[in-house]
């Protein structure tokens, strides 16, 4: 889980200020809003859920994983062939809001399993913490030095989040199999 932190990041910390830019150049202040709108619903709707159906939505978080990765692609596809960022934005919007939600709260859960005590998972917490720090240190130094072009990076930040579910899947596999 550590490894797949580390990576997933150095790609994120990498391409988000040339990605956030773009975006927020062309996003206005009511879209910007509109994001946070849904996706702070998307967190209590879908939190609630959880809480609710663990066991059963569980099950399907490799689905999850798969659907955001065939989304991520068609959505940087989208964007790269209209050049429309603003809808682009609206769609990763709604695929963050239904799909990533549910992957980062089975990723909640995921985590309670491998790490089923208090110390392990306050060791965890406190590591990956630790990895992230680094991984966004790193990728924000080769941010600084790049000066690739708006499709580029997004194709960037689609194959880390491919790599992140590649990761997750395996972890999920491994994990119902040793439990």
């Amino acid at each position: 889980m550590l490894l797949a932190t580390f990576l997933t990041t150095i790609f994120y910390s990498s391409t988000y200020p040339y990605i956030h830019k773009e975006l927020m150049i062309v996003a206005s202040d009511s879209f910007i809003a509109l994001n946070q709108i849904i996706n702070c619903v998307s967190i209590i709707i879908f939190g609630s859920l959880w809480n609710k159906k663990s066991e059963e939505l569980f099950k399907y978080y490799p689905i999850f994983c798969v659907l955001e990765t065939l989304l991520g692609i068609m959505t940087t596809i989208y964007a790269i062939i209209t050049h429309n960022i603003v809808v682009y934005y609206l769609l990763d919007t709604i695929v963050f809001a239904i799909i990533t939600r549910n992957i980062c709260c089975g990723g909640i859960k995921l985590r309670a399993i491998r790490y089923n005590s208090e110390e392990k998972r306050e060791h965890f917490d406190n590591n990956n913490n630790s990895v992230y720090s680094v991984a966004t240190i790193i990728g924000s130094i080769i941010a600084m030095f790049l000066n690739l072009n708006f499709t580029i990076m997004l194709c960037l930040a689609t194959f880390g989040n491919i790599i992140d579910n590649i990761f997750y899947i395996f972890i999920f596999i491994k994990t119902r199999a040793f439990n």
